[in-house]
Parts: structure tokens; sequence; C-alpha cells
């Protein structure tokens, strides 16, 4: 519950700081309101072999899983403070693994994630605006599952890290229409997930995993008002 309350009040003790932009001048405020959904894209910092399984054709193949990366969709909702100045709160998921042989081998690590985020928009377009930003991240629900003849079945629950993110990225939109698509990189500074509950022995590769890595979405926004 903290560390939720540190991520939900540090973008609110930095604002209450900010009384002028990057060029000095006081700050206009423009008090939009916007929404965003996205598909998510990352990449670990690590790679975690698991298994080799036996495929349909007698081929053998190696199972990994990225716990810093994964796929999955987000669901954001930001403010724009200033002209140049936005906060966002985000909720998504995104989970890495794969499934063999019609669901006989099953192989996943899943997260979801909050992350609250500080963007400085610069302004060089209206059609076209960069943005970086940075900001505070946790993953929930962490857990890996897995299913494999011959092997163990092993269900592990991890706990919750809390760590930071900086970002970069751009929005496109038409100034007559509410609507804007945007993407965007972050790189996820986390640490370690550690395990929290587990019906698997210790001492392998599983107990303590990098949960750094790098994260890309893209998708669509809507300005409320």
């Amino acid at each position: 519950m903290k560390y939720l309350m540190l991520l939900l009040i540090t973008p609110i003790l930095i604002f209450s700081q900010i009384t002028e932009d990057l060029s000095g001048n006081k700050p206009l405020v423009t008090k939009k309101l916007y929404t965003k959904g996205s598909f998510v894209f990352g990449s670990g910092s690590d790679e975690v072999f698991v298994a080799t399984i036996l495929m349909e054709n007698g081929d053998k193949e190696d199972v990994h899983i990225t716990p810093g990366g994964g796929t999955g969709a987000e669901a954001v909702i930001g403010y724009d403070l200033t002209q140049t100045i936005s906060c966002e709160v985000a909720i998504g998921i995104a989970n890495t693994g794969k499934t063999y042989n019609d669901g006989d081998y099953d192989f996943k690590f899943k997260k979801s994630f909050l992350r609250a985020s500080i963007l400085y928009k610069i302004p060089i377009g209206k059609k076209y605006t960069p943005y970086i930003g940075a900001g505070v991240l946790t993953n929930l629900s962490v857990k890996y599952d897995q299913e494999a003849p011959g092997y163990y079945d092993i269900n592990i629950e991890y706990n919750n890290p809390i760590g930071f993110h900086l970002l970069g990225g751009a929005e496109f939109k038409n100034q007559q229409s509410p609507w804007f698509w945007f993407g965007e990189l972050r790189v996820i500074m986390l640490g370690e997930y550690t395990i929290k509950n587990s019906d698997y022995f210790e001492g392998s590769e599983l107990d303590n995993l990098n949960a750094n890595g790098f994260q890309f979405s893209f998708g669509v926004g809507y300005f409320i008002n």
C-alpha cells in the first residue's frame, strides 16, 4: 500500500514545485484531460532458460523467458498542466512466454504494472510534438507458471518491485480533432524480482530475476476536454 501511495503522490509533489517552464516564463495552464490506450512490446535485459522440450515434429527446442520484457496493453489517464508539462497515471499488463504442442507445454511469466509519469512536451510544431519524461513504476501480480510433461509443474509468485523509468516519444495529431496517435520508448529500472511464494525448490535461475528492460508502446489517445 505504501508503494502505491508513493506512486500516486510523487507527481503531485513535483508538480507543486513547478512555477516556470524551461524558457523561464510562467507556463500557461491548459487544463486538458486526456486518455490513451496502447499495445506494449518489451525486451528484458536478461533471457532466462527454463526447459528443453520435444516438439511434435521430433525436434528439440530451448525455451526462454525475458522477465523484464513481454507484450500486452496499457490504459492511461493524463492531464496537461501547462502547454509543456503533463502528468500521467497508467495501468497495464505485459506477459512473456510461449505455449507449445496445442497447450501440452505452457511457459508464462505474467505481470501487471502501474506507473506515474511526468512529461515535458517540446513545442516545435502543431501536428508533431516530441516529449521526454520520467517517473515511478511498480509491477503487480508477478507470477511464473509452467506446465510441461517431463518437468515440474511450477507456480511462483514474486514480490512487487518498485523503481523508476525514463521515456521519450512523440504525439501526432490534427488540431481539428480530439484524437491523436503516439509512440513511446521507456527504459525500465526495477532491479530484481524476488520470490514471495513458491511450490518449486529454490536454488535455480528462477529465484532472482532481472526486472530491468525496455518497453515500446504505440496507440491512440483522445482529449476529453
